[in-house]
C-alpha cells in the first residue's frame, strides 16, 4: 500500500491515535476515506492511502473517525441500579429520569 503525508499547520485533535481512520470532504460534500493513521508528528500525519484520493485538495476539510468497538466511554457492565428518595416534607414531582447507554468495550 502507498502512504500519504498530510501536512498540518494547526493543533491536531488530542484524541487522534494511530489506527484512526482519516476522511475528507469533497467539493460536492461527499465523504471520502483516505485511510488509517500510521504516524503522528507535530506538523504532519502519515496515513496508508487506501481510499479514493482523486478529489483531495489543499483546501479539503479533513477529519477523523474512531473505531467504535474500541473507543467507548460511560458505565460498563450489564446493569445499573439507582435509588431515588425525596426527603422533603413539601409536595414534590419528579419531572424526568434519563440515562445514557453505551456499548461495553470490555
Amino acid at each position: 500500500m502507498s502512504q500519504i503525508t498530510l501536512t498540518t499547520n494547526f493543533t491536531k485533535n488530542t484524541s487522534l491515535q494511530i489506527g484512526d481512520q482519516i476522511y475528507y470532504l469533497t467539493g460536492s460534500d461527499t465523504i471520502q476515506r483516505i485511510g488509517p493513521v500510521i504516524k503522528i508528528a507535530d506538523n504532519y500525519i502519515v496515513c496508508t492511502a487506501e481510499g479514493n484520493l482523486s478529489l483531495l485538495t489543499n483546501s479539503s476539510y479533513i477529519f477523523l473517525g474512531k473505531d467504535n468497538s474500541k473507543n467507548t466511554s460511560g458505565i460498563t457492565g450489564y446493569f445499573a441500579e439507582v435509588n431515588l428518595k425525596n426527603t422533603s416534607e413539601d409536595h414534590a414531582e419528579l419531572f424526568a429520569v434519563n440515562s445514557e447507554i453505551f456499548i461495553s468495550s470490555n
